[in-house]
Parts: C-alpha cells; structure tokens; sequence
C-alpha cells in the first residue's frame, strides 16, 4: 500500500510540539492566493498563511519571531502539500491555473466522481484532492484545456494551414495569463509551483 497505508495528517510537530492543522484543498487554494498578492508583506503572507491551515492563536503568532513562522510554514508545506518531484528533464508550457480553471475543475470532478466540490470545502484534504485531480480521465474540461495549451504546432506546409490556425485559436481561446513573482523568494516557493507539481506528477 505504501504511501495509502499511512493516514492523512492534520497534525504537524514543530519544535517538540504538536499542532493542529486544516490542510483542505480550498484552504491550500487561499494560502497560494495570498501568496500571489503582490499588496501584502512577506510578514503579512506568512502571518496569514498560518492563521488559516494551522490552529494557532492570534496571541501566540503575535509572540513569536518572524523566523519561528517561517519554520513551521516550511514544516507544514513539506509534511502536507508538497508532492514528491518527478523530474522530466524538460521546462513545461504552464498548462493550469486552479483558480483561473476552478470552473473546469469543478465540472471535471463532478463528471469523473460525481463529486460536488462547494460541498466538499474544509473537508477534502489537500493530498485527496491532487491524487483525484491527477486521476481524472482525458475526456473531461480540464483535461481538454490543459491538453490545449500544450499543443505544440505543426511544421507549416501548403496542406495545414487551417490546422494551425485552428490550434492558435484554441490556445488564445484558454490562455493564462503571465503570473508574476508574487512576493520574498523564500516563501514564494512554497507556493509558486502547485500547478506545476500537479502536472509533473500526474
């Protein structure tokens, strides 16, 4: 069974001790939301952050150093979002956006697993969520979509020119926009690549 054997955690230990966390997918989702805020502070990220995937009081973040933050922000990220790597060797066209396609993804979900994901909000582990996500058949929106944007076009010769007109309609059509940096590298990190990671290892 592997990784399955193991339970989905909602505990993290930091510094000997042990904390409660809400690690949904639509938690992880809001997390990596602020983290592309480009108003708010690294200081004001990783507060916030925080005070939404792990059960902590509004006195105990206010008494802490900022590197204390940073430290379990890591430790939550690496125990449970972050996925294994699954290394291609070559740069990925950004084929996803979860919020931009959260429409697509919510068809898809309902499509594959007749599941209705506005239910399933601060229940679904974020884990769950990307391995059903990873999972979902070629014949749904979402997979359409990110199937578009990959598309490479043909060598032109006299023959396809209505091909490759048609296949740049289709990729402007379900274009994503540029995503910019979104705040202090360290903690951009964190959540910066869910998408990639989503696709690498699906």
């Amino acid at each position: 069974m592997g990784i399955l054997s193991e339970p989905f955690r909602t505990t993290v230990e930091y510094h000997d001790r042990l904390y409660q966390t809400r690690p949904a997918f639509n938690v992880v989702l809001a997390v990596q939301r602020l983290y592309r805020d480009g108003f708010l502070t690294d200081r004001e990220k990783c507060l916030l952050a925080l005070r939404n995937l792990v059960r902590l009081s509004r006195f105990t973040l206010a008494s802490r150093p900022l590197s204390w933050c940073y430290g379990l922000m890591d430790e939550v990220y690496r125990s449970q979002i972050a996925l294994p790597e699954r290394h291609t060797g070559a740069r990925q066209e950004r084929v996803l956006d979860f919020e931009l396609d959260g429409e697509y993804i919510y068809a898809s979900f309902l499509q594959d697993y007749g599941m209705d994901l506005i239910r399933e909000q601060g229940r679904l582990h974020w884990k769950k969520f990307i391995w059903l996500f990873q999972g979902l058949s070629e014949g749904t929106k979402i997979k359409e979509v990110m199937r578009i944007r990959g598309m490479e076009e043909p060598n032109p010769n006299k023959y396809n020119q209505k091909e490759i007109q048609r296949i740049r309609e289709l990729k402007s059509y379900y274009a994503l926009p540029a995503v910019g940096s979104g705040g202090q590298e360290g903690l951009n990190r964190l959540f910066s690549m869910l998408e990639a990671q989503a696709v690498r290892n699906g």
